[in-house]
Protein backbone atom coordinates (compact mmCIF):
# COMPACT_ATOMS: atom_id res chain seq x y z
CA UNK A 1 0.00 0.00 0.00
CA UNK A 2 3.02 2.28 -0.14
CA UNK A 3 2.54 3.06 -3.83
CA UNK A 4 0.09 5.87 -3.16
CA UNK A 5 2.32 7.21 -0.38
CA UNK A 6 5.17 7.51 -2.88
CA UNK A 7 2.87 9.37 -5.27
CA UNK A 8 1.87 11.79 -2.51
CA UNK A 9 5.48 12.37 -1.57
CA UNK A 10 6.24 13.24 -5.17
CA UNK A 11 3.39 15.73 -5.22
CA UNK A 12 4.52 17.71 -2.21
CA UNK A 13 6.24 20.32 -4.36
CA UNK A 14 3.02 20.99 -6.26
CA UNK A 15 0.63 23.95 -5.83
CA UNK A 16 -0.25 24.57 -2.21
CA UNK A 17 -3.80 24.72 -0.91
CA UNK A 18 -4.98 27.90 0.71
CA UNK A 19 -4.98 27.67 4.53
CA UNK A 20 -8.73 28.10 4.84
CA UNK A 21 -9.24 25.18 2.46
CA UNK A 22 -6.73 22.84 4.05
CA UNK A 23 -6.96 23.59 7.76
CA UNK A 24 -7.88 20.59 9.93
CA UNK A 25 -10.54 20.82 12.62
CA UNK A 26 -9.23 22.37 15.84
CA UNK A 27 -7.80 20.04 18.48
CA UNK A 28 -9.24 20.21 21.96
CA UNK A 29 -7.14 21.85 24.66
CA UNK A 30 -5.03 19.18 26.36
CA UNK A 31 -6.54 20.15 29.72
CA UNK A 32 -10.07 19.70 28.44
CA UNK A 33 -11.39 16.17 27.64
CA UNK A 34 -13.65 17.52 24.90
CA UNK A 35 -14.46 18.37 22.27
CA UNK A 36 -12.43 16.44 19.71
CA UNK A 37 -12.01 17.86 16.17
CA UNK A 38 -15.13 19.43 14.71
CA UNK A 39 -15.67 16.52 12.34
CA UNK A 40 -15.72 14.19 15.32
CA UNK A 41 -17.01 16.41 18.11
CA UNK A 42 -19.42 15.12 20.73
CA UNK A 43 -21.35 18.36 20.25
CA UNK A 44 -22.01 17.49 16.59
CA UNK A 45 -22.23 13.71 17.08
CA UNK A 46 -24.46 13.02 20.09
CA UNK A 47 -23.48 10.15 22.36
CA UNK A 48 -19.71 10.69 22.53
CA UNK A 49 -18.38 10.87 26.10
CA UNK A 50 -14.94 11.92 27.37
CA UNK A 51 -12.68 9.07 28.52
CA UNK A 52 -9.22 10.54 29.04
CA UNK A 53 -6.80 13.28 28.04
CA UNK A 54 -3.09 12.48 28.20
CA UNK A 55 -0.06 13.98 26.46
CA UNK A 56 -2.38 16.05 24.29
CA UNK A 57 -4.28 12.93 23.16
CA UNK A 58 -8.04 13.25 23.64
CA UNK A 59 -10.03 10.01 23.96
CA UNK A 60 -13.81 9.78 23.67
CA UNK A 61 -16.21 6.85 23.30
CA UNK A 62 -19.80 6.04 22.52
CA UNK A 63 -21.92 2.87 22.58
CA UNK A 64 -21.61 0.53 19.62
CA UNK A 65 -24.57 -0.90 17.75
CA UNK A 66 -22.56 -4.00 16.82
CA UNK A 67 -20.49 -4.80 19.90
CA UNK A 68 -20.76 -4.97 23.70
CA UNK A 69 -17.65 -2.74 23.78
CA UNK A 70 -17.88 0.98 23.08
CA UNK A 71 -16.43 2.62 20.00
CA UNK A 72 -13.29 4.51 20.97
CA UNK A 73 -11.72 7.52 19.31
CA UNK A 74 -8.35 9.10 20.02
CA UNK A 75 -7.15 12.38 18.56
CA UNK A 76 -3.66 13.85 18.82
CA UNK A 77 -0.99 15.83 17.02
CA UNK A 78 2.10 14.23 15.47
CA UNK A 79 5.16 16.39 14.79
CA UNK A 80 5.78 15.15 11.26
CA UNK A 81 4.49 15.80 7.72
CA UNK A 82 1.33 13.96 6.70
CA UNK A 83 3.12 11.83 4.10
CA UNK A 84 5.57 10.53 6.74
CA UNK A 85 2.75 9.65 9.13
CA UNK A 86 0.84 7.97 6.32
CA UNK A 87 3.90 5.90 5.40
CA UNK A 88 4.04 4.47 8.93
CA UNK A 89 0.29 3.85 9.18
CA UNK A 90 0.20 1.95 5.88
CA UNK A 91 3.31 -0.16 6.54
CA UNK A 92 1.66 -3.32 7.89
CA UNK A 93 4.96 -4.94 8.83
CA UNK A 94 5.63 -2.12 11.31
CA UNK A 95 2.29 -2.23 13.14
CA UNK A 96 3.73 -4.44 15.86
CA UNK A 97 6.26 -1.69 16.59
CA UNK A 98 3.64 0.87 17.63
CA UNK A 99 0.02 -0.39 17.63
CA UNK A 100 -0.83 -1.12 21.26
CA UNK A 101 -0.49 -4.83 22.19
CA UNK A 102 0.07 -5.87 18.56
CA UNK A 103 2.29 -8.97 18.65
CA UNK A 104 2.20 -9.87 14.94
CA UNK A 105 1.37 -7.95 11.78
CA UNK A 106 1.93 -8.14 8.07
CA UNK A 107 0.65 -7.57 4.57
CA UNK A 108 -1.33 -10.58 3.36
CA UNK A 109 -2.06 -9.30 -0.15
CA UNK A 110 -1.53 -6.07 -2.09
CA UNK A 111 -4.76 -5.64 -4.07
CA UNK A 112 -4.06 -2.23 -5.65
CA UNK A 113 -1.94 0.89 -5.21
CA UNK A 114 -4.26 2.07 -2.44
CA UNK A 115 -5.78 -1.16 -1.06
CA UNK A 116 -4.50 -4.26 0.65
CA UNK A 117 -5.23 -7.08 3.06
CA UNK A 118 -3.53 -6.84 6.45
CA UNK A 119 -3.17 -9.28 9.36
CA UNK A 120 -2.90 -8.19 12.99
CA UNK A 121 -2.69 -10.24 16.19
CA UNK A 122 -3.30 -8.69 19.61
CA UNK A 123 -1.55 -10.00 22.69
CA UNK A 124 -3.81 -10.35 25.75
CA UNK A 125 -2.93 -11.15 29.37
CA UNK A 126 -3.12 -14.80 30.42
CA UNK A 127 -5.50 -16.60 30.63
CA UNK A 128 -7.45 -14.59 28.04
CA UNK A 129 -6.80 -15.92 24.51
CA UNK A 130 -5.11 -13.63 22.00
CA UNK A 131 -7.29 -11.99 19.36
CA UNK A 132 -6.47 -11.67 15.68
CA UNK A 133 -8.10 -10.15 12.62
CA UNK A 134 -7.70 -9.96 8.85
CA UNK A 135 -8.41 -6.48 7.56
CA UNK A 136 -9.40 -4.95 4.26
CA UNK A 137 -7.42 -1.67 4.32
CA UNK A 138 -8.04 1.28 1.98
CA UNK A 139 -6.44 4.70 1.52
CA UNK A 140 -8.87 7.50 0.59
CA UNK A 141 -7.68 10.93 -0.52
CA UNK A 142 -10.14 13.49 0.83
CA UNK A 143 -8.28 16.69 -0.04
CA UNK A 144 -5.20 15.86 -2.06
CA UNK A 145 -2.09 15.74 0.12
CA UNK A 146 -3.79 17.70 2.95
CA UNK A 147 -6.35 15.16 4.21
CA UNK A 148 -6.26 11.37 3.96
CA UNK A 149 -8.29 8.56 5.55
CA UNK A 150 -7.04 4.99 5.96
CA UNK A 151 -10.09 2.79 6.55
CA UNK A 152 -9.98 -0.83 7.68
CA UNK A 153 -12.62 -3.51 8.24
CA UNK A 154 -12.59 -7.21 9.12
CA UNK A 155 -12.75 -9.76 6.33
CA UNK A 156 -11.94 -13.40 5.57
CA UNK A 157 -8.93 -14.44 3.51
CA UNK A 158 -7.84 -17.99 2.62
CA UNK A 159 -4.18 -17.15 3.25
CA UNK A 160 -4.93 -16.42 6.91
CA UNK A 161 -7.36 -19.04 8.32
CA UNK A 162 -8.27 -18.95 12.04
CA UNK A 163 -5.66 -20.33 14.43
CA UNK A 164 -6.19 -22.79 17.27
CA UNK A 165 -6.16 -21.02 20.61
CA UNK A 166 -6.65 -17.56 19.08
CA UNK A 167 -10.05 -15.85 18.84
CA UNK A 168 -10.68 -14.50 15.34
CA UNK A 169 -12.49 -11.15 15.37
CA UNK A 170 -15.16 -11.18 12.69
CA UNK A 171 -16.36 -7.62 13.23
CA UNK A 172 -14.01 -4.65 13.31
CA UNK A 173 -14.26 -1.29 11.57
CA UNK A 174 -12.07 1.74 12.03
CA UNK A 175 -9.89 4.41 10.51
CA UNK A 176 -6.91 6.70 10.76
CA UNK A 177 -7.96 10.18 9.65
CA UNK A 178 -5.00 12.45 8.92
CA UNK A 179 -5.08 16.22 8.49
CA UNK A 180 -2.00 18.26 7.55
CA UNK A 181 -1.88 21.22 9.94
CA UNK A 182 1.16 22.54 8.08
CA UNK A 183 4.26 21.12 6.43
CA UNK A 184 5.58 19.70 9.71
CA UNK A 185 2.54 18.72 11.81
CA UNK A 186 -0.31 16.24 11.30
CA UNK A 187 -3.53 15.81 13.21
CA UNK A 188 -4.41 12.10 13.62
CA UNK A 189 -7.79 10.64 14.56
CA UNK A 190 -7.77 6.92 15.39
CA UNK A 191 -11.16 5.22 15.76
CA UNK A 192 -12.16 1.57 16.20
CA UNK A 193 -15.48 -0.24 16.59
CA UNK A 194 -14.94 -3.96 17.21
CA UNK A 195 -16.40 -7.09 18.73
CA UNK A 196 -13.53 -9.06 20.29
CA UNK A 197 -15.57 -12.29 20.39
CA UNK A 198 -15.70 -14.68 23.29
CA UNK A 199 -15.62 -13.14 26.75
CA UNK A 200 -13.35 -10.45 28.16
CA UNK A 201 -12.94 -9.42 31.80
CA UNK A 202 -14.52 -6.02 32.44
CA UNK A 203 -11.19 -4.59 33.58
CA UNK A 204 -9.52 -5.62 30.33
CA UNK A 205 -12.30 -4.17 28.16
CA UNK A 206 -12.19 -0.90 30.11
CA UNK A 207 -8.41 -0.69 29.85
CA UNK A 208 -8.56 -1.25 26.11
CA UNK A 209 -10.96 1.64 25.54
CA UNK A 210 -8.49 4.04 27.12
CA UNK A 211 -5.07 2.51 26.53
CA UNK A 212 -5.49 1.45 22.91
CA UNK A 213 -5.90 4.99 21.48
CA UNK A 214 -3.54 6.70 23.95
CA UNK A 215 -0.66 4.24 23.68
CA UNK A 216 -1.08 3.74 19.93
CA UNK A 217 -0.95 7.46 19.12
CA UNK A 218 1.88 8.01 21.58
CA UNK A 219 3.92 5.24 19.95
CA UNK A 220 3.05 6.54 16.48
CA UNK A 221 4.70 9.84 17.42
CA UNK A 222 7.90 7.98 18.20
CA UNK A 223 7.97 6.39 14.74
CA UNK A 224 8.47 9.66 12.84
Amino acid sequence: MLGLVVVLAGCRAGPSIAPDEAAPPPLADASDPGPTPAAASPSTEPGWSPVATEDGIVVTSRPSERSPLPIFRGVGRVDAPLVEVLAVVTDAERHREWVFSCSESGLVEQTSESTGVVYNRTDTPWPVPDRDVVLDSRIELVDGEREVVVRFSAMDHPARPPLDGVVRMTYLEGHYHLWAEDDAHTRVEYQVDSDPGGSLPTWLATRGTRDMPVETLRALRAQV
